[in-house]
């Protein structure tokens, strides 16, 4: 049975169950008020004036699938595939915790091979910024990887090489090849 199988019922026949006190019934009442059924699908009017449509909880996973894999070249963050759903017009209660998991499972996502260059998230606490800085901090190369997780990073700049943990990484992608693509914009020519 669907997460919004009580939705659809109530939408459907406009009855609510009778053992519900008052305060489940206005609560139900008011959750229920954002959903419209149009069958066969159940649809969600969100806050920003846009219908989303809810999916039961087998296709879920591929929904998250298509939207980290396929959509754009794929393997985006969790916060970015959670985006791409609600931009595909998709809807469950639980996407953001389902993405994340998701996310924290492709293999592709978690690993960073031996020489590719990594950002490293700058941890420092400053007091008195004198400007605003970005968190991640240049590419380095990896050098090595141990067994529990940790890493030889080697700055380019100047050769140092020292230790850190894995969750401070995150892959760098750089020289993405460019797709020049040209159109011609002639002035329309009009046969009369």
């Amino acid at each position: 049975m669907p997460w919004f199988a009580k939705n659809i019922n109530f939408l459907a026949s406009g009855d609510l169950p009778a053992h519900w006190s008052t305060q489940d019934k206005n609560k139900f009442l008011n959750k229920v008020k954002n959903f419209y059924w149009d069958d066969p699908y159940l649809f969600k009017y969100c806050h920003d004036q846009i219908f989303q449509r809810c999916i039961p909880d087998n296709e879920v996973s591929s929904v998250i699938k298509f939207c980290h894999y396929e959509a754009c070249k794929g393997h985006f963050s969790s916060k970015k595939t959670t985006v791409k759903i609600l931009q595909c017009g998709f809807y469950w209660p639980t996407i953001f915790k389902d993405t994340h998991t998701f996310y924290k499972t492709c293999e592709n996502c978690q690993k960073v091979d031996i020489g590719q260059n990594v950002l490293l998230y700058n941890s420092r606490l400053h007091l008195f910024p004198r400007k605003l800085r970005l968190r991640w901090s240049d590419p380095f190369i990896e050098k090595h990887v141990y067994p529990y997780g940790t890493f030889d990073i080697e700055n380019p700049k100047n050769d140092n090489v020292f230790k850190v943990n894995r969750h401070r990484l995150k892959a760098y992608f750089d020289n993405f090849p460019s797709e020049n693509e040209s159109i011609g914009l002639n002035d329309p020519v009009y046969k009369g």
